[in-house]
């Protein structure tokens, strides 16, 4: 009952902030553009991406090419260009940055307020670790003279390869390295629970790879790898023990460290790492029988909502059924055009055949649909 609630509320709180946009995201063809809810194009559809930001009433296009990227604000209008944007790159104290390019210059941009992290070594990708940051970045190998040959000419240097590393990080606003030898694996692990001698106890967790990023478990030991060089560390990031393992893979790690440590491990975080576990699921409480004495149940008021139909002809219809008798049509779609109602987002799926999905979204009340009218006979929509 809890999570229909949430669901309910989430939908309500979505359709009132869609309700108060001036702009919004379409795509066409599986590309993105802005049109305004006049019908409006703000920007053409050329971007591979788009990103909802929706606490700072923003739109992220990305297309990761040579392409700038666009922030673009949602009710101002306002867009900003960038060499690239990256949402959701990582989470800092609870809270969402994006990595962001621009003129060179590379920095976190925090998905809540305007604060921005710069930072200076050419990291290129984040991973939330427990209370660490851990970074990736590419560095050349040494330089090395090539020496002279037998005639004591000079050779050429050694080619110097350009090889990936990683870093660990404070999770904080300084990103203060931690660790900064270089590792290309890392590996996390968790004490096993105890167990409950309550037999009559059963504990059940619903464990999904979404629930663990969302609560970012804190690891009890990890071991950061380069090639068969390994390093154990505890949670505070000191060195337990470095050690060498030939062609290592995850079970002989996992192995080594129970061995080494004497303690049952798991690759799966529990409570106790800080995990947020899926809710249970509630148990039917059984058939229920309808009262034969009970009063007649209160016929409800009607509510008006959308639906999508098929026609004899193979057209469909998007229509708003405003009373249990009147219905208002708003637009209808060749066969060759498939439509997917989303009404809990108020929004529209288009599927043509050979062609990328299309969508945009429609207003939560009067059904008005927020798509430029340059597209409607590529859709193979008309309006009614």
């Amino acid at each position: 009952m809890k999570n229909i609630i949430l669901l309910i509320a989430l939908a309500l709180t979505f359709n009132l902030a869609l309700a108060q946009q001036k702009y919004l995201e379409f795509s066409v063809n599986g590309k993105y553009g802005i049109t305004d809810t006049l019908g409006n194009e703000a920007i053409k559809p050329i971007y591979k991406f788009s990103t909802t930001v929706p606490v700072k009433n923003q739109i992220y296009l990305q297309d990761f090419s040579d392409k700038p990227d666009i922030i673009f604000n949602t009710k101002t209008g306002a867009k900003a260009l960038f060499e690239s944007v990256y949402s959701n790159e990582v989470r800092i104290k609870g809270v969402q940055y994006s990595r962001i390019t621009n003129k060179g210059k590379k920095y976190l941009l925090s998905e809540e307020t305007d604060k921005t992290i710069p930072y200076g070594r050419d990291y290129d990708e984040f991973y939330n670790a427990g209370n660490y940051i851990i970074a990736r970045y590419y560095a050349q190998d040494p330089y090395v003279p090539g020496g002279k040959d037998k005639n004591g000419k000079f050779l050429p240097p050694k080619i110097r390869e350009l090889k990936r590393h990683h870093i660990v990080l404070t999770n904080d606003e300084t990103l203060k390295p931690v660790v900064d030898k270089g590792f290309d694996k890392y590996f996390a692990l968790y004490k096993m629970p105890e167990e409950t001698k309550d037999e009559r106890i059963v504990k059940i967790e619903t464990i999904t790879l979404k629930s663990i990023k969302e609560s970012d478990p804190i690891f009890d030991y990890i071991i950061l790898s380069q090639g068969s060089n390994h390093r154990l560390y505890n949670a505070k990031m000191v060195l337990v023990k470095a050690f060498v393992l030939a062609k290592p893979d995850e079970d002989k790690l996992f192995d080594y460290a129970e061995k080494l440590l004497k303690i049952k491990l798991s690759t799966m975080p529990s409570a106790e790492n800080g995990y947020v576990s899926a809710p249970p699921m509630m148990a039917s409480s059984g058939i229920k029988s309808k009262n034969p004495y009970s009063e007649p149940e209160e016929k409800k008021p009607f509510k008006p909502f959308f639906y999508i139909k098929k026609l004899e002809n193979g057209n469909t219809i998007f229509a708003l059924q405003e009373t249990e008798e009147i219905s208002k049509r708003i637009f209808e779609a060749k066969a060759s055009t498939k439509v997917k109602l989303m009404d809990h987002i108020s929004k529209i799926y288009i599927e043509i055949k050979g062609k990328e999905d299309s969508r945009f979204y429609y207003n939560p009340k009067t059904g008005e649909i927020y798509l430029p009218k340059a597209y409607l006979g590529e859709l193979g929509i008309t309006l009614l």
